[in-house]
């Protein structure tokens, strides 16, 4: 297509500041209304969208205010025009309390105030839109913000959680109850007691007639206004607000306290020095055996002895179900213990759910209360309770591939996990059995000094053997017992597994892949978001504990798969030519499915982040050298000493030794191919690319395409042909069927790739001679390879 000026403003403009939420119609600046316009590249504010020549829609919530660059294209009779504008969203909004400021309705029945050893858990209201964009809102107090009463503490949600600790008074051990005392020094104030404003006094000597005295007590407890400031921060603005909580001594809830003033407006009828109890058990009992006798104990938490607490079974559940102990169960009402004999149940299965309340009685009839819903299932009695699905023959592996091996059984109990566990003889050497059944590694073909494999020597790995004396072992069977048990232990079989070892290739291949190493913070926002379950869930995931396998951490990309193995000096000399400290560029997060070769059978899907090498275009990249660029300032000399050196000006440094002697600013060594000793000016470059780098690999020794990943050598449904090498990082790894809805949840999860950085300076390979160990093999880093 040809190129022509469509447009009636310069790259940079800028539509202006808008609103989040506000209707937008804003014209293009172009008199070609009848051209196609697209955004080819950065992004327009999300939920605006190009209509003809227009930017039209409602822009979303932005965290904060928030400029959006982005090219659009204008096409019209084969003739484009690409401009780059921008967009300023404003409208960062500032949390918003609903709850009120002031007394917190912590106490039972919402009151105003709380007794002391009482559980609170009480959750402050924030509202604030730019949720909606991704921000998270968390809860704190400042240092001087006060203090919440001892016991309690603030969450970064916004609850207040706790026990509360009571404000003892002074002892009345060490004090005394108010009277005078009669000893030489007296330890107690005199003026200890209350003095009433009812005529009435707690002294020991009251001054008014006898029969006009009214015993009277102070409160053992001390009762307290805890004032404290909450802070709620969006991570860009901040918004506070004063609380307080009082929190009042049982005691002080007592006809014969003298002075409290039901005047004071706090405390109300409905208030009592009666705690509500706490109940300690957790609402699911778990799975229990029928036909077995059973003890449990519904458990309160009581915080002080203020009255007897007594168990009901109420007959109603909360969701209008009906309230019923499993058959043979008696409730005792005192010591709240579960007990009895659960007779014998045909079923495989049962549930039942029953609601219990506590009710502590207090002097006069005063009730406290708590209810809690259980949950108990029982286990009926049954004879077999798992099943093999895997066959005794486990089939043929080669040796050095990654396995996709896993043994099953089922259990016919409902929501019950089968746990693995090798009973008898051993696996190949290099896999391993995991609990979950998943049979990973890789078997190990020839043994090392400490890595035991199919093929061992004696003597060591290196030695020369004879066959005949015995010393040599070649093992290609495997039989092996393994045990599988329900979580429960109720019920385990066994099954003995047979394996053949295949060894398809009578040389070793290595895999050399890069990784990027990233700042703290951009690998902790790397991290989070891995480590959302709501995006990947657990169920979702192929094969979690195999490293080769589940989500993957370190961002890992395939540069070369099966090269032969040689010494490290050899991989290190391919790298000689194109190869320098390089950075990749983030591209469309894409899926891909793994098949088993010549069938359509799916053992797992891949999402993957696609890689681009900003010096290739689609499958095309430059020569291996270039010509005729331009020269290079620094020539090169050869001095008397026969070192190379470059550009070194002040012959005075000659003269200096080392340590003290700078060394040059790039180092020229003997085995490098890409100078002349002969050429004083080289103008030849060497461009740095990953197909160059795989060509350079190449000539290491023999490829085995087998070692590249199965998802790169199966057929694809939509392109129905093999992938083939594709530069890419993985992310996860899904079972079957499972992909759609996890790529779904990463987008819609605001993560960005894009916001990374993935610079390579290395390779890190699996294995050289002599070695089977992760190698690293660093980049050259010199003038003349770009």
């Amino acid at each position: 297509m040809a190129t022509v000026n469509l447009w009636n403003q310069l790259s940079g403009y800028s539509f202006g500041t808008i609103q989040e939420g506000s209707i937008i119609d804003l014209s293009l600046p172009t008199s070609f209304t009848s051209a196609q316009f697209r955004v080819i590249s950065g992004q327009l504010p999300t939920g605006l969208r190009i209509v003809n020549a227009k930017i039209v829609g409602t822009p979303f919530e932005v965290p904060r205010t928030t400029e959006f660059n982005f090219c659009i294209r204008a096409t019209l009779n084969n003739q484009i025009s690409d401009r780059t504008f921008k967009i300023t969203v404003e409208g960062a909004d500032v949390p918003v309390f609903n709850t009120s400021e002031g007394a917190l309705p912590v106490g039972t029945n919402s009151l105003y105030f709380v007794l002391d050893s009482s559980f609170v858990n009480f959750q402050i209201s924030v509202t604030d839109t730019d949720t909606t964009a991704g921000q998270v809102l968390k809860y704190f107090i400042s240092s001087g913000d006060g203090d919440l009463p001892p016991g309690l503490t603030l969450t970064e949600d916004g609850k207040i959680v706790g026990l509360i600790k009571p404000l003892f008074a002074i002892s009345e051990s060490i004090v005394g109850n108010g009277n005078y005392g009669n000893d030489l020094f007296d330890v107690a104030g005199y003026d200890f007691g209350v003095r009433a404003d009812n005529g009435y006094e707690s002294f020991g000597y009251d001054s008014v007639f006898y029969d006009y005295f009214i015993p009277a007590k102070a409160p053992k407890k001390l009762n307290r206004n805890y004032e404290f400031i909450v802070s709620v921060s969006d991570g860009d603005t901040v918004s506070k607000r004063k609380f307080k909580i009082y929190v009042v001594g049982e005691d002080y809830l007592r006809a014969d306290n003298t002075i409290a003033f039901a005047s004071s407006g706090v405390f109300t009828v409905d208030g009592s020095y009666l705690h509500n109890p706490v109940w300690l058990t957790p609402e699911n009992l778990g799975l229990q055996r029928a036909n077995n006798y059973l003890t449990i104990v519904l458990d309160c938490y009581d915080a002080v002895e203020l009255g007897p607490i007594v168990y009901t079974l109420d007959t109603v559940n909360p969701d209008t179900t009906a309230s019923a102990l499993p058959p043979g169960l008696t409730l005792d009402l005192v010591t709240s213990e579960l007990f009895g004999v659960i007779p014998y149940q045909p079923t495989v299965t049962e549930t039942y759910k029953f609601t219990v309340t506590a009710t502590r009685y207090g002097l006069n009839n005063e009730i406290a209360y708590a209810k809690r819903t259980f949950t108990l299932r029982t286990l009926g009695a049954v004879d077999s309770v798992l099943t093999w699905d895997s066959a005794e023959y486990l089939g043929v592996i080669d040796a050095n591939f990654i396995s996709n091996l896993r043994v099953s059984a089922t259990s016919i109990i409902e929501g019950a996990t089968v746990v693995y566990s090798l009973l008898s003889g051993s696996l190949p050497p290099g896999l391993t059995l995991q609990l979950d059944g998943e049979i990973t590694g890789k078997v190990n073909q020839y043994g090392t000094l400490n890595t035991p494999g199919i093929v061992t020597f004696s003597d060591g790995p290196y030695t020369n053997q004879t066959f005949d004396g015995g010393t040599t072992s070649i093992d290609k069977k495997y039989t092996f017992t393994i045990k599988a048990q329900d979580q429960f232990g109720y019920s385990s079989i066994t099954r003995k597994f047979i394996l053949d070892v295949d060894t398809p290739n009578d040389r070793l291949y290595s895999n050399i892949v890069a990784r990027t190493f990233m700042t703290r913070e951009k690998r902790s926002k790397l991290n989070t978001f891995l480590n959302n379950s709501n995006t990947f869930p657990a169920s979702s995931i192929y094969r979690p504990n195999d490293l080769n396998f589940g989500i993957q951490r370190d961002l890992t990309m395939t540069v070369y798969s099966g090269i032969e193995t040689k010494t490290a000096g050899q991989y290190v000399s391919a790298m000689g030519l194109n190869h320098k400290k390089k950075r990749f560029v983030f591209g469309d997060i894409k899926v891909a499915k793994a098949k088993i070769t010549g069938t359509n059978d799916v053992v797992y899907e891949i999402i993957y982040v696609e890689m681009i090498d900003p010096l290739e275009k689609g499958k095309t990249y430059l020569s291996s050298s270039l010509k005729g660029l331009a020269k290079d300032p620094k020539k090169i000399t050869v001095d008397s000493s026969n070192s190379l050196w470059a550009g070194r000006e002040n012959p005075a440094l000659l003269e200096r030794t080392e340590p003290f002697a700078p060394r040059p600013d790039n180092r020229i060594t003997i085995d490098q191919t890409n100078l002349l000793v002969s050429d004083s000016n080289p103008t030849k470059r060497f461009p740095s690319s990953i197909s160059l780098w795989r060509k350079q690999l190449a000539t290491v020794g023999s490829t085995e395409r087998n070692y590249l990943p199965l998802w790169m050598r199966s057929i694809q449904d939509e392109s129905k042909q093999e992938l083939g090498f594709v530069l890419a990082v993985p992310i996860c790894y899904c079972k079957p069927g499972t992909s759609a809805d996890i790529l779904l949840n990463i987008k819609y999860s605001g993560f960005d790739f894009k916001d990374l950085d993935y610079t390579v300076d290395r390779y890190i390979i699996d294995s050289v001679t002599g070695s089977g160990d992760d190698k690293y093999l660093v980049f050259k880093d010199d003038r003349v390879t770009i």
